[in-house]
């Protein structure tokens, strides 16, 4: 059950996407949805031009100029505003909050108190970046012990779902989010399970397929040989869908630092929203 949505905003067009994404699920669940935006103490307090990505050392802090700062405020201030018009105008009750910190680090502590965080793939900086995902988007997936749904620039209604299933912890917790899902949207949903060995691929299917049935749902299954995330994309490729929902793998002790292989190459690969369950 959805009651809490968290909705990390920026100026970006995929924070836009996430608003909408949010205020659909919001309307199914009739749940709280909650804008974060973060002041990022890495611009307000040491030098711009360096990369803090996996600084280890201290870097003496430049603090930044008082206008300078007032500036930052008045723009989360704005961004806030208007996402709790627009969450407020589609009947949903709304809280907003700016913090200070790493971007990645508060919201994936913050989204610990919620049921779903929902985040661009991107942020505002997008268009001087190269790489296919944000830093910050992937630090807080690797962090968050909360499910996170990873947002296109555009977003669309969700029709049609395809959930990965191993038989996994985290693919269960993603099998039981997934088929929620499906009741209350009335999305399609089709199982995938990828496995060389035929017989036990059915075998997993046959669990997820016994779970959906005493839910009253009807669902299509997909076994494809090979690696998970290829035979994904060339799942996709032939049946198009809206979402994809998959469970996060290697969470280990190592859970702030390592994340499952399949699920990192779904985020960065898959041309369309990602809901990755821990």
């Amino acid at each position: 059950m959805i009651k809490s949505l968290l909705v990390p905003v920026d100026s970006s067009a995929y924070s836009r996407s996430a608003l909408e994404h949010a205020l659909e699920l919001g309307k199914l669940y009739q749940a709280r949805v909650t804008g974060l935006y973060v002041l990022d103490v890495r611009y307000l307090e040491m030098p711009p031009y360096l990369d803090y990505s996996y600084a280890f050392e201290a870097v003496a802090p430049t603090l930044v100029p008082l206008d300078v700062l007032e500036k930052f405020r008045a723009k989360s201030e704005r961004i806030l505003n208007e996402f709790k018009e627009s969450v407020e105008k589609a009947g949903l009750q709304c809280e907003t909050r700016t913090e200070e910190g790493v971007p990645s680090q508060a919201i994936a502590d913050i989204g610990d108190a919620y049921d779903l965080i929902i985040m661009g793939k991107r942020g505002e900086h997008a268009r001087w970046g190269k790489e296919l995902l944000g830093t910050t988007t992937e630090q807080v997936v690797r962090r968050a012990g909360t499910p996170v749904m990873l947002v296109e620039e555009q977003s669309r209604p969700v029709a049609k779902m395809f959930l990965m299933y191993d038989g996994s912890h985290s693919a269960n917790h993603a099998l039981k989010l997934a088929a929620d899902l499906a009741q209350r949207t009335f999305a399609s949903l089709n199982v995938l399970t990828v496995d060389d060995d035929a017989e036990a691929g059915a075998a997993v299917q046959n669990e997820a397929k016994s779970y959906l049935e005493a839910q009253g749902l009807k669902a299509g299954f997909v076994s494809e040989p090979g690696r998970a995330a290829k035979a994904a994309l060339k799942v996709l490729e032939k049946e198009p869908a809206d979402l994809l929902v998959a469970g996060m793998q290697g969470h280990s002790a190592l859970h702030q630092l390592i994340l499952g292989s399949t699920a990192e190459h779904l985020m960065r690969s898959v041309s369309l929203p990602v809901l990755l369950v821990p």
